[in-house]
């Protein structure tokens, strides 16, 4: 069933089943010819107000300052207690107690995902989600077959795997991101109020991926964080075969995601490159960022981000897997994502910019 909608600003083109509740900007779905992609969303810089970049800025600050404010929390509430600023500590295990709870998600929490799903992207020079194939998570058929979303690069703040984890295209993937983050109370109350969100500690993964459970992670880690440049389009992904030998456990198939334009929203200190990564090994972030001028908490407005859903990579399932069969199926992802770049980088750039790109595989 396909339900349509106008808006200005903006076009969503999505697939919706007949039970779904539809956003109040959902427009339809929209095929391309260039192997029967989907298009979900795309947005009209050019017919954005002051007000709806506005509420842009809203939708990123909330992702980003309750991110970092899930970080300090720990520090902040010590130190509440210590100087006596009680009505702080109240709050903080207030929020602690929510974020733990075991509410479901209604009206208050779809109210925040259309929200979220409306204006944030409308605060950058444009937005575009596509999937090649025309196979959407929210409108699989019966024909569906369980997916694990690998989305690249990390960048700063995984902008991209933001975008995604909001949009209605993805609902019912459970997104999941560092196990620290995820037990932070903050950002735990924030994600499960704008999606399905989970850990992506080994026990956990195993357990998604045995029940059947679709999945989104950013498997570039800190160290694709820190490998973050302005210039120059890079991934972490040589030495990480821990997911791959996840889907050959469970038969599950891997879409790579690309997301063009997630590097130049932050500038990053570069070099050093042998240090910061060992410390990122630790579970150390070694990224020394700045945005927008004024609020360089902000990535910079004036990037146009083009994120395409690969088409998936079925693998078979095995068990126990050898470490030659993990390779084997590690080096057919590298080769899947380095096709996605090369096919859509012009498109994602422009014809100038696009046919000099390269991506640097770490």
């Amino acid at each position: 069933q396909i339900k349509s909608c106008t808006s200005r600003a903006f076009r969503i083109f999505i697939c919706i089943p007949p039970a779904t509740t539809i956003p109040h900007n959902i427009m339809g779905e929209k095929k391309s010819n260039k192997h029967h992609n989907l298009t979900v969303l795309q947005t009209d810089p050019s017919s954005t107000t002051h007000v709806e970049s506005f509420h842009g800025m809203l939708a990123v600050s909330s992702f980003i300052v309750t991110w970092l404010a899930s970080l300090a929390s720990p520090l902040v509430l010590v130190l509440a207690l210590i100087r006596g600023y009680h009505n702080v500590a109240v709050f903080i295990i207030f929020v602690t107690i929510v974020a733990y709870l075991p509410w479901k998600n209604g009206a208050i929490s779809q109210y925040f995902q259309d929200y979220l799903n409306k204006y944030h992207p409308l605060y950058y020079d444009g937005v575009s989600i596509v999937f090649e194939g025309g196979d959407a998570p929210a409108a699989a058929s019966s024909k569906h077959k369980q997916t694990f979303f690998a989305v690249h690069p990390h960048g700063a703040f995984c902008i991209g795997w933001a975008l995604l984890y909001h949009n209605p295209s993805m609902k019912g993937v459970r997104f999941c991101f560092a196990p620290a983050l995820y037990a932070s109370p903050f950002f735990r109350w924030f994600s499960r109020m704008a999606n399905h969100p989970g850990s992506a500690s080994r026990p956990s993964m195993n357990a998604y991926l045995c029940a059947g459970e679709d999945v989104a992670l950013p498997p570039g880690g800190f160290e694709e964080a820190t490998l973050t440049s302005t210039n120059v389009d890079r991934v972490f992904i040589k030495r990480r075969y821990g997911f791959v030998r996840l889907c050959l456990k469970y038969g599950v198939a891997i879409r790579p995601v690309y997301v063009f334009g997630e590097g130049r929203l932050f500038s990053n200190v570069q070099g050093s490159w042998a240090t910061r990564l060992s410390l990122n090994r630790m579970g150390i972030p070694t990224i020394l960022i700045w945005g927008r001028l004024l609020f360089p908490w902000l990535p910079k407005k004036e990037v146009k981000l083009h994120i395409v859903v690969g088409r998936p990579l079925i693998l078979p399932k095995i068990e126990s897997p050898t470490k030659e069969e993990v390779a084997l199926w590690h080096n057919k992802y590298i080769v899947e994502l380095k096709r996605i770049y090369e096919e859509y980088k012009e498109e994602a750039y422009g014809p100038e910019k696009g046919k000099d790109a390269k991506l640097e595989v770490w």
